[in-house]
């Protein structure tokens, strides 16, 4: 008898498979972790970079050996994907070292980097032992622009990593955040990446709070771009894709067939934070975000899983303590707005910021949901109806 075939799938059909699988379950399916905070740029938007040479920082960073052996933890609590951040990663020398022992622990590896610091060293590495993809910020396609933003005059050494990566066939994505300092030039730089490399540019308009030591807490909110500004690129750069309007007509169309798409539950945290989903950051602290640093543990003084499992009571089981506009927002289910964003803006895990909920609106407005805005924003208002 010729055995049965067995039916092929695609890499991200299996990732499918798995997060749906196991998206009710208490298993670290994808987490994130800063390296250092420490960074060879200074970007004005930074919510935690410090200067490359702040040796108490980099005094305090855990060891390779001490990675190494939490890696092992994540890996037998069911960890698979893992995003390497930073502060800048390349800063430490002895990041490729630990980049192979994470692999070798067989975790998925997405890197972030400003691209400057790669070397051909580096790219040599990558291309035998590749990530699933390299994403790197380029904040401008002029130096002045990028300097305007970075502070340091670095647009050709992030140039040249990006191209080491591409001639060794690296997987990469380009991307920014969009400040004051780099609006004018955001369609050029979409334009030119798609004309030189073939990708389609990402962008994030959100510029939270410093959440670490140094600066002003609120200076990077100094070069947000305004919500209105945000929108009108929104409404340029989906022109070709039609994402955001798809999405938001998606939402009209389940509000019209009587479909409840508000997002939320009684409890604070409705995402995968706790759930599935951790972060450590460069001194061994486990918590269920990188936005939400106050919910924590000391994974120096106890085990990744003693930490996790703290995650239930302490986080995916935590209940609101009061309403907000958020609850009877009609349009909630397309907001950037979390916890974390309310806890870095006003040191509340359920105050509503703003500013997100100028953004969605605005583009609920500008992509044909303006019929499902049922709150309006009004600062100091806990509840609107």
């Amino acid at each position: 008898m010729t055995p049965a075939a067995v039916p092929a799938i695609g890499y991200s059909q299996l990732v499918e498979r798995i997060k749906h699988g196991d998206g009710m379950a208490h298993v670290p399916l994808e987490g994130s972790w800063e390296l250092t905070y420490r960074c060879n740029l200074a970007c004005t938007h930074c919510w935690v970079n410090l200067p490359a040479g702040d040796r108490r920082a980099r005094q305090r960073e855990l060891t390779g050996d001490e990675i190494d052996r939490i890696a092992g933890e994540i890996v037998d609590a069911g960890g698979l994907w893992l995003i390497l951040t930073g502060g800048e990663i390349f800063l430490r020398p002895d990041f490729l070292d630990i980049y192979r022992r994470l692999k070798r622990r067989g975790l998925l590896l997405t890197l972030y980097t400003n691209g400057t610091m790669i070397t051909e060293r580096t790219a040599d590495l990558l291309a035998e032992y590749p990530p699933s993809l390299v994403e790197i910020s380029l904040y401008g396609i002029t130096p002045g622009t990028y300097a305007a933003v970075t502070e340091v005059p670095a647009l050709e050494r992030c140039l040249r990593g990006i191209r080491l990566l591409r001639d060794r066939d690296v997987k990469i994505r380009l991307k920014s955040v969009v400040t004051t300092a780099n609006y004018d030039e955001f369609l050029d730089i979409a334009a030119w990446v798609k004309r030189e490399f073939g990708l389609r540019f990402r962008y994030d308009p959100n510029i939270n709070f410093r959440k670490i030591e140094g600066r002003e807490g609120t200076a990077p909110a100094r070069v947000r771009v305004p919500a209105s500004q945000v929108v009108a690129l929104d409404q340029a750069l989906d022109a070709e894709t039609d994402d955001l309007r798809g999405t938001y007509q998606d939402m009209v169309d389940k509000a019209r067939q009587g479909i409840d798409i508000r997002r939320g539950s009684g409890y604070v945290f409705d995402c995968g934070a706790g759930l599935n989903a951790y972060h450590i950051d460069p001194y061994g602290r486990l918590t269920s975000c990188m936005m939400v640093p106050s919910i924590g543990y000391d994974l120096r003084e106890g085990s990744f899983r003693e930490g996790w499992d703290s995650f239930l009571e302490r986080v995916v089981y935590l209940k609101k303590t009061r309403t907000t506009r958020c609850d009877s927002c009609a349009i909630s289910g397309n907001c950037t707005g979390c916890p974390g964003w309310s806890l870095l803006e006003h040191g509340d895990l359920e105050e509503p910021v703003d500013y997100v909920c100028d953004v969605n609106h605005g583009r609920a407005q500008a992509f044909g949901a303006g019929e499902l805005i049922s709150t309006i924003r009004m600062k100091g208002a806990p509840v609107h109806g």
